[in-house]
């Protein structure tokens, strides 16, 4: 008899120091899936959501309850008119990140009641059903 030896697929393996930088980074909400894996040239973005996985098993292991999500607070108010206009500027920017990111939510929330052809938002005033 021969023995057969397994083969292991090759993967690409990516050094830990991406893997941490990409989900930090989508952590901190800085970026998405789609664009993690672009910025960084890997294959799609369910590589850039394994690396997330990844970094959070390892924070678990680590014993630490839950990755460092900083609070998105907006940055704290400054004396001076020029550092303030920059605030402003910059919560413009979020402001319209948020409104594209509702608009990207209603339609796909669109999307899927055309295409399961069930209602997905919760009706104003419907009544509970009774168990």
């Amino acid at each position: 008899m021969t023995e057969q030896i397994k083969k292991v697929k090759s993967h690409n393996r990516y050094p830990d120091e991406l893997k941490r930088k990409i989900a930090k980074e989508y952590l901190s909400g800085a970026a998405s899936y789609a664009v993690l894996a672009e910025e960084h040239g890997l294959r799609d973005k369910d590589v850039a959501k394994e690396f997330v996985k990844w970094y959070r098993r390892k924070c678990e292991l680590a014993g630490e309850n839950e990755p460092h999500m900083p609070e998105k607070k907006g940055p704290e108010p400054k004396g001076d008119e020029q550092s303030l206009k920059e605030q402003i500027k910059e919560l413009q920017k979020r402001l319209a990140l948020s409104e594209l990111k509702v608009e990207a939510l209603e339609t796909m929330i669109d999307i899927a009641e055309g295409q399961l052809h069930l209602d997905i938002r919760k009706k104003s005033g419907a009544k509970q059903s009774k168990r």
